[in-house]
């Protein structure tokens, strides 16, 4: 009983999980339908009725799987095949919109590396061109230093004056003053080299910090890395295509995700639940019989009761394999319908089963996704009530 429970409880959470996933993407899909249509309005009301449009369509396309489902058990043909043409269109609509709108945006991120490319090779080349500049020049003194001892020189004691009032800071030539300006000269070219390397390191750390600035981006041999690295996967395969074809399969395969998720994703997700509810749709549950449920029960004398069929059907067995709860489930089916009584759904039944279980001690494991009951076997209806009776 616990582990039928636990089973049960299991099967909800995945069903319920798979349904909010499912929500998100026809959220996500009727959105992206919504701006592409919404765009192509010449007007702001267009615009809006347009893209409205667009996204109940794509909200119904999630549902046409359950019309048509239903249509089929109904056997409504027209109504299945309207379901289905519809659904083909909806989803062509959705997938050229999507794929419209994924390629814009891979474009747009496309230009926008392609322009981080260019911008990260520049300044690498900037940055090569600075260091090898700063190795050329070499290590350089200090501008301070370098002034002051220039200083020092135009304050040499010429005569009664100084050099640098006597040849006005070496810029007249004068033969008194001519080795003092020599050493002038050396002084300002050394000077002009200390202040061109200090403003070139100042520009390199500049250049480095726009490199840190940038990040991830502009790294890689081209404007989409993925696109590079599945054209070189396809030339290792020895497959011949190239970036175009590569490019257009992405978008392809972009669009079918959010076309599949949100147009079947909902549908699946709830099979489990579906696959409950119309357990005894087809009376044994084994889908051979054409005999529709709703006049199956309308003809019913009274619903089939559990502990009935477990005294009738079932008889204790230490050596048998056991039986799943599905094939106790249709076997219950089975004689309901000889008895021309309406079967309880598979869940309500696992439900009034477990009382059973625990007057017969009855022990229950799981396989798989699967309920197993050991200990007990199918008999004959007088076996089965004789051998109940004694356990």
């Amino acid at each position: 009983m616990q582990a039928t429970t636990e089973n049960r409880l299991i099967t909800n959470a995945l069903v319920l999980g798979g349904i909010l996933l499912s929500l998100g993407l026809i959220a996500v899909s009727a959105a992206l339908n919504f701006r592409m249509a919404y765009r192509m309005g010449g007007t702001e009301l267009d615009g809006w009725v347009y893209g409205s449009g667009a996204a109940i369509a794509d909200g119904l396309k999630a549902l046409l799987p359950f019309f048509v489902w239903w249509a089929w058990r109904k056997r409504e043909w027209l109504a299945v095949g309207a379901g289905v043409v519809l659904f083909v269109v909806f989803t062509a609509y959705s997938f050229t919109a999507g794929m419209g709108y994924i390629a814009k945006l891979r474009a747009f991120s496309e230009g926008v590396r392609a322009s981080a490319v260019e911008t990260r090779a520049g300044l690498r080349d900037e940055e090569s061109r600075i260091e090898a500049r700063l190795e050329k020049l070499g290590v350089q003194r200090g501008e301070e230093e370098i002034s002051a001892e220039l200083e020092a020189v135009f304050a040499r004691v010429l005569g009664k004056t100084t050099v640098g009032a006597y040849s006005e800071n070496c810029t007249l030539a004068r033969n008194w003053s001519r080795h003092s300006c020599a050493k002038a000269a050396e002084l300002r070219q050394e000077l002009a080299r200390a202040m061109e390397a200090a403003e070139l390191e100042g520009r390199l750390h500049d250049v480095r910090g726009e490199l840190r600035g940038l990040g991830s981006r502009g790294a890689g041999d081209g404007a989409d890395p993925q696109l590079v690295a599945l054209e070189g996967l396809a030339q290792e395969l020895s497959l011949h295509t190239d970036r175009n074809r590569v490019r257009l399969a992405l978008l392809v395969l972009v669009g079918l995700l959010f076309e599949l998720g949100s147009g079947l994703g909902l549908y699946v997700s709830t099979v489990p639940w579906r696959g409950e509810g119309s357990a005894g749709v087809t009376g044994n549950g084994r889908g051979g019989e054409a005999e529709p449920m709703l006049q199956y029960v309308a003809d019913a004398k009274r619903l089939g009761d559990v502990e009935e069929f477990a005294l009738e059907c079932l008889a204790p067995e230490m050596d048998s394999k056991g039986l799943t709860s599905t094939a106790m489930f249709q076997e219950y089916a089975k004689w309901c319908r000889g008895r021309n009584e309406a079967p309880l759904v598979e869940s309500e039944f696992v439900l009034r089963f477990e009382p059973v279980i625990e007057a017969c001690n009855l022990k229950v494991r799981q396989r798989g996704a699967n309920v197993m009951y050991m200990g007990v076997k199918l008999a004959d209806a007088g076996t089965a009530r004789t051998k109940v009776g004694t356990a």
